[in-house]
């Protein structure tokens, strides 16, 4: 399904990340460009390309970033790029640029007074920006005097200005596209909870209850990613994730059952947890991370169960593509797992735990332009059948343990196998099962222990 017409200015939101979610917020503030050489007398020179940097005011992560390119509609001037300005004033009609270098100074007013139209995009604070914003100006004319230059301007946007708009976050160079590809991730986010011991899951009263002994979770998620938006159509016409996430679940339950009985449940710990990362003005991410604990019981008769699971990921990858699906791919996802299951009398039951993970990313871009959540859900679990042999026809053909007559001694079988699925979703416009695999770990008659 492809979705890229959706992502239209008109598009509903799908989850606002400034509605009280975010627990943590790391901002990111207007900085010059690591790269850029300031006092390069080409950044004087009006261009129809412009890229911002933004830097974190707290430390998120290693050598994080966040840049942005726009393709301008007319010729425009970064002026915290020109090392020899000394000072910008602005007002509702004008800019006043100040030089403290007579060379720049000539450079400049031969090239800007030349022009029909220039914008000039400022980091200046004062009049000239909101705090940790930028501000642009769009000048019709320009005349210089003196090491000072006063262009006619009115403070308009980027809506106004620019054609289209790159956004990268994670490391890479603006403007650089790696479709299709892993990006490097740069920014990381960490969480992990425990339950407190014997924690109810789930009760139906008097018939199940269902607890935790013990039960912990952590996750770690480094990403990175990539936006385009069309100005002059006002529609995405790029945007993706590369989520690596590492993982690790423990969990011991018990169910008490006292009659026939067939449930699946799902326990959430907590809703889920964002790092709010602001760009104010641009954009707004909220990585998140929750867990969940679950299980399918099921019974013939009133019984006691008990199962044990341990899961851990060290490597798993998906590039999510949130306007075209089909581009959407993974990777890894090769977990390293245990299990235990054991029952307290000769009954027909299943007891198959299940521990998720659950990545969502939200963005909210130009104050809520396009504002939507995607993510993944990573869900190990668990099969224990028990299965009473004496049951006419019953093959045992693979079952480990029998008695010399080919039957199972105490009269049980466990099968267990482990499942694995990996979903993605963006918003309510398309899921998918991007990853899955059932692999068989035991099938053995039973022992009493």
């Amino acid at each position: 399904m492809k979705a890229n017409s959706l992502f239209a200015v008109s598009a509903a939101a799908l989850l606002s990340v400034a509605e009280g979610a975010a627990n943590i917020t790391k901002l990111y503030a207007p900085e010059h460009m690591p790269t850029v050489d300031r006092h390069d007398t080409n950044n004087v020179y009006p261009s129809t390309n412009v890229s911002l940097h933004y830097a974190s005011n707290t430390t998120l992560a290693i050598d994080t970033n966040i840049n942005v390119t726009h393709a301008m509609k007319y010729p425009s001037v970064l002026l915290e790029s020109i090392a020899t300005v000394l000072s910008v004033e602005c007002s509702t009609s004008s800019v006043v640029i100040t030089f403290n270098d007579s060379t720049v100074f000539d450079l400049a007013s031969s090239s800007w007074e030349a022009e029909e139209a220039v914008v000039f995009v400022t980091n200046f604070n004062g009049s000239c920006d909101a705090t940790n914003e930028r501000g642009f100006f769009l000048s019709s004319s320009v005349s210089c005097d003196t090491l000072v230059c006063t262009a006619v301007s009115d403070q308009t946007d980027v809506a106004s200005t620019a054609s289209r708009t790159e956004i990268t976050f994670g490391g890479l160079e603006a403007g650089i596209t790696k479709r299709n590809t892993v990006l490097d991730p740069s920014f990381t986010v960490s969480t992990s909870e425990a339950l407190t011991a014997d924690t109810t899951l789930y009760t139906y009263s008097p018939y199940v209850t269902v607890t935790a002994d013990s039960a912990s979770f952590s996750a770690a998620i480094t990403f990175s990613g990539y936006l385009s938006f069309n100005w002059w159509t006002l529609s995405m016409t790029e945007l993706y994730f590369d989520i690596d996430v590492d993982s690790s679940a423990e969990a011991e339950i018990t169910a008490d059952i006292t009659a026939s009985y067939d449930k699946t449940f799902t326990y959430s710990p907590s809703e889920l947890s964002y790092t709010l990362i602001s760009v104010p003005g641009v954009l707004e991410l909220g990585p998140a991370l929750a867990f969940s604990i679950g299980a399918e019981i099921s019974a013939s008769e009133a019984v006691t169960l008990t199962a044990g699971a341990s899961v851990a990921l060290a490597d798993g990858n998906v590039h999510l593509d949130l306007v075209d699906e089909d581009s959407t791919s993974t990777s890894g996802w090769t977990p390293t797992y245990s299990v235990s299951a054991n029952i307290s009398g000769e009954v027909v039951a299943e007891i198959n735990p299940t521990a998720g993970l659950t990545v969502e990313m939200s963005i909210s871009f130009f104050s809520g332009l396009i504002d939507l959540s995607s993510g993944l859900t990573a869900t190990p679990g668990f099969d224990n059948s028990f299965v009473v042999t004496a049951a006419e026809g019953l093959d045992l053909t693979g079952v480990t343990g029998l008695a010399s007559d080919g039957t199972c001694s105490e009269g049980l079988e466990l099968a267990s196998n482990f499942t694995f699925a990996v979903d993605a979703f963006v918003g309510t416009l398309w899921s998918d099962t991007l990853y899955s695999v059932t692999v068989p770990i035991v099938d053995e008659c039973f022992t009493w222990e």
